[in-house]
């Protein structure tokens, strides 16, 4: 490849091309014309010796040559920004776009505060929150987010990666207000007896809660636990809740909002079932950690969650 063909606004549109994977959003992204995107693409495509996207049966998919340029594309770009504007950050004027990545949990409890300071000094900042289930660090180690909010640890190949305390958290069960055990106080009896629905955030068949049942001796491979319903995110669960008799395991801040002007109602899990008190870091990648913007959401993280 012959850098000199390399235009750097035709990296900033491959950079919405492979996020979108749809010509017509990038156009409307970049606020450009669909014809203007769709010559780009063929320059790229010229540039990279390779098609980039290609046609499925459900839009356009990424090469796996496109797939490799993306990790590094959002690094590559901020690393331009940072030579441009060196290393000050004015968020009074700052147009930046920062990225974030968190279960809706995580971002319902915890972004409202942090969006009103960005939004109080940073008026112009645009956020990008992504919220569909995933791994929690594949966004951080490939460059797409700048920050995620996650209760998990990561694994020994997980390297590079910064954190800071945010928060603690518990769980609270989530049912329907007739449901027979919201008006009780809950034992582990009538958990054993009740019809459970699972949030399998990255494929886990097994209830949240179900280790507690384990280590107790109260299920094995004769007695299990019934969980009739599986969902790959936490918004449906309010409305399954509110017209059936199945129960959520579910961050207490989440559970207790569901509640606001429904049919629902939170209850505490018996204590033998009860999990230890989550915590909730803020993680970002070694190539940003003396990125000046990231430097400053952390500052508002301090802000709007200060530790004792």
């Amino acid at each position: 490849m012959n850098l000199g063909q390399i235009d750097l606004n035709l990296l900033v549109i491959l950079k919405h091309l492979l996020e979108e994977k749809h010509v017509s959003n990038t156009a409307l992204a970049l606020d450009m014309s669909q014809p203007s995107v769709s010559r780009s693409l063929q320059k790229l495509r010229s540039v990279f010796s390779d098609e980039l996207l290609v046609r499925s049966a459900y839009g356009y998919e990424l090469t796996p040559k496109a797939e490799s340029i993306k990790q590094d594309l959002n690094s590559l770009l901020s690393r331009l920004e940072k030579l441009v504007h060196g290393d000050t950050f004015n968020p009074a004027d700052s147009e930046s776009t920062v990225r974030f990545y968190g279960l809706v949990p995580q971002m319902a409890q915890l972004m409202p505060k942090v969006m009103e300071g960005i939004r109080r000094e940073a008026p112009s900042m645009v956020v990008d929150i992504d919220s569909i289930p995933k791994r929690p660090f594949e966004p951080l180690l490939s460059g797409d987010v700048h920050f995620v909010l996650a209760t998990h640890e990561p694994t020994a190949s997980e390297q590079n990666l910064y954190r800071m305390f945010i928060t603690s958290r518990d769980y609270r069960l989530l049912m329907h207000q007739e449901h027979p055990l919201a008006s009780k106080e809950i034992t582990v009896e009538d958990m054993l007896n009740a019809n459970f629905g699972q949030i399998s955030i990255q494929g886990d068949k097994k209830l949240s809660i179900e280790s507690r049942f384990k280590e107790l001796g109260l299920i094995n491979k004769e007695r299990k636990l019934s969980v009739p319903v599986q969902l790959t995110n936490f918004n449906v669960a309010p409305d399954i809740a509110e017209t059936t008799d199945l129960i959520f395991h579910l961050p207490t801040p989440f559970a207790k909002k569901a509640c606001q002007h429904r049919n629902l109602v939170c209850k505490r899990v018996p204590e033998p079932l009860r999990h230890p008190e989550k915590d909730v870091y803020l993680y970002w990648h070694k190539r940003f950690h003396n990125d000046p913007m990231c430097r400053w959401i952390r500052e508002i993280f301090k802000k709007a969650y200060p530790q004792p």
